[in-house]
């Protein structure tokens, strides 16, 4: 039988620790020479990309997939419950909306969504009731939602979930951001890398015209004479890094930047091009409709970038904080994402 001291066994187990430091630090360095290569997952997924939908200003819950019969049953009568607000008089207001029972998986919805409540597309979703907030003021709760901290400072989901899982596709932005003309309140740090890398940054798309600046190549250069641009540029810069700390990855970061650019010229006029897409699919996601043309264009450019390799796309829908006019805010945003969402 074998015997060994307590002293011996960790030892033994000291030695161990050796390789394993070593492998992780090769680990390290593989990331950082190749930071969006593909990244093998440590759980078995069940999902490769993500699409998510924020709805900025915040929709009311009890306005829109939980109701609140009791809210209802006491309408206009006065609370005595602590509320956020010191002063003034505090009452309970119902929903100015009617609900009803969506598809066969339980799920209930307000009557104003009329694509989303359709059995074939309510029957895939899920309803999570568990949410909570932990501020009244929207920069803080959005930088909550996005980052995991109030403060904001911290990588946006999209950062991390680029971190762990790299990219599919190397010409193109593994995190992009889609926003309407006016930024989400807190701006850029809703998708700031945080202390990531710069690489794990998402990247935003315009919602007018050109969705990315300088697309395109000037009719004078080409393609050729913009590569030979780009490969003494990134020698320049490479002479630069040598005096800079290893730690310091910004530079790297700008010289990876440029390296994508070039790519993305050649890919994303495709991609970004919607109206190759079918009559039937432009219009089963709204396009060209006044109410929902621009949302639905964001949900299908959002479904081809995906579909082409892009991790995670975040497209910010605004104008949800409708306070007294909350029927009427709430009937005309509802409008203006049903049919996309449905269609995506």
């Amino acid at each position: 039988m074998f015997t060994t001291s307590r002293r011996n066994l960790l030892l033994s187990l000291g030695a161990g620790l050796g390789p394993v430091a070593l492998s992780n630090l090769l680990q390290a360095e593989d990331k950082r020479s190749a930071p969006l290569a593909l990244q093998p997952p440590m759980f078995a997924p069940r999902a490769k990309r993500v699409i998510m939908l924020f709805m900025e200003g915040g929709p009311g819950h009890m306005d829109t997939f939980d109701p609140k019969p009791e809210l209802t049953r006491r309408h206009k009568e006065e609370s005595k419950l602590p509320g956020g607000l010191a002063k003034g008089y505090k009452f309970f207001v119902g929903s100015p909306f009617g609900f009803r029972h969506a598809g066969d998986n339980g799920i209930q919805m307000c009557d104003q969504w009329k694509y989303l409540a359709d059995p074939y597309v309510a029957n895939e979703l899920c309803n999570y009731r568990g949410c909570q907030a932990e501020s009244l003021n929207h920069p803080e709760a959005l930088f909550h939602m996005n980052t995991g901290s109030r403060l904001g400072g911290d990588p946006a989901i999209g950062s991390w979930v680029t971190y762990g899982l790299g990219t599919e596709n190397e010409n193109l932005p593994a995190f992009v951001v889609m926003t309407e003309l006016a930024l989400p309140q807190g701006g850029s740090t809703n998708w700031s890398n945080g202390f990531l890398p710069p690489y794990y940054q998402g990247t935003r798309l315009r919602p007018e015209g050109s969705p990315l600046l300088d697309l395109k190549t000037p009719g004078h250069r080409m393609p050729a004479q913009q590569r030979r641009m780009i490969e003494e540029l990134t020698k320049l810069n490479q002479r630069h890094l040598e005096t800079l700390s290893a730690e310091d990855e910004r530079l790297q970061a700008r010289i990876a930047n440029y390296e994508l650019a070039f790519r993305m010229q050649t890919e994303i006029p495709d991609v970004i091009d919607c109206d190759t897409e079918s009559e039937q699919t432009l219009k089963m996601y709204g396009v060209d409709e006044p109410d929902t043309d621009a949302f639905g264009r964001q949900c299908l450019l959002a479904r081809r970038l995906v579909e082409n390799g892009v991790r995670f796309v975040q497209i910010f829908s605004g104008g949800w904080d409708s306070h007294d006019y909350l029927k009427q805010g709430h009937t005309s945003r509802i409008k203006s994402v049903d049919k996309p969402m449905a269609g995506l």
